[in-house]
């Protein structure tokens, strides 16, 4: 029992340490960000950081639709961050940050939303039947339940980032944006997990990479 723990242990030890490194990495991308909008140094290093991002979620969101067989929709968005970038980098840099922030959650709101419309499933009813099989009927009514939440979830992050964007201080929208994001990100995750242990003692619970590694199958 002992060696087979142990083994399953160093399975997962690369996985988790992977994990480790990109959050590491977003976080102190986050926190050069911050600190290029709150000093003043946003029409150098921080116009740099900003189009290094639109550039990154371009390249995945054009490399997900070539893949999906949709080349004009690639040659589009392409196009679309051409000039969104070429717009942006003389007028309003810190939309650089601002817009991709926004439309991140928007994306997110309308991959788990979608699945709430009928006849569709749930997106995370189909990655917990991914992950167990077969699930009895409150699992699969709280899975949708959760689906409902996280789309809330997102809809708030964005909601919220516009506002802050058009009526406080960029330094407030950027402490939301950049400092707040993962921590906000975070407690929702903790927050479902435990609720879901406590409220279904008897069920077996997976663990966040296990999800995390459904979920990425699951779309990608």
């Amino acid at each position: 029992m002992s060696s087979s723990t142990g083994l399953n242990d160093r399975r997962l030890l690369p996985g988790v340490l992977k994990a480790l490194a990109a959050v590491l990495a977003i976080v102190a991308y986050q926190v050069l960000v911050h600190w290029a909008m709150t000093d003043g140094r946003i029409d150098g290093p921080g116009r740099v950081l900003a189009i290094a991002t639109v550039l990154a979620a371009a390249a995945w969101l054009v490399h997900m639709a070539a893949k999906a067989g949709r080349s004009w929709i690639a040659a589009v968005l392409a196009t679309g961050t051409a000039g969104l970038v070429w717009a942006l980098w003389a007028s309003s840099p810190e939309l650089l940050y601002v817009i991709p922030h926004v439309a991140a959650y928007v994306f997110l709101l309308g991959l788990f939303g979608r699945t709430l419309l009928p006849p569709r499933e749930a997106l995370i009813t189909s990655i917990a039947r991914h992950v167990h099989g077969e699930l009895p009927g409150p699992i699969e009514a709280y899975t949708r339940r959760v689906t409902w939440a996280w789309s809330l979830f997102f809809a708030g992050m964005a909601l919220t980032s516009v506002l802050l964007y058009a009526f406080a201080p960029l330094a407030a929208w950027s402490f939301f944006a950049n400092l707040m994001n993962l921590p906000l990100i975070a407690a929702m995750f903790l927050t479902e997990y435990l609720y879901r242990i406590v409220r279904f003692p008897d069920f077996s619970h997976a663990s966040f990479i296990t999800t995390v590694r459904s979920f990425w199958k699951f779309h990608a």
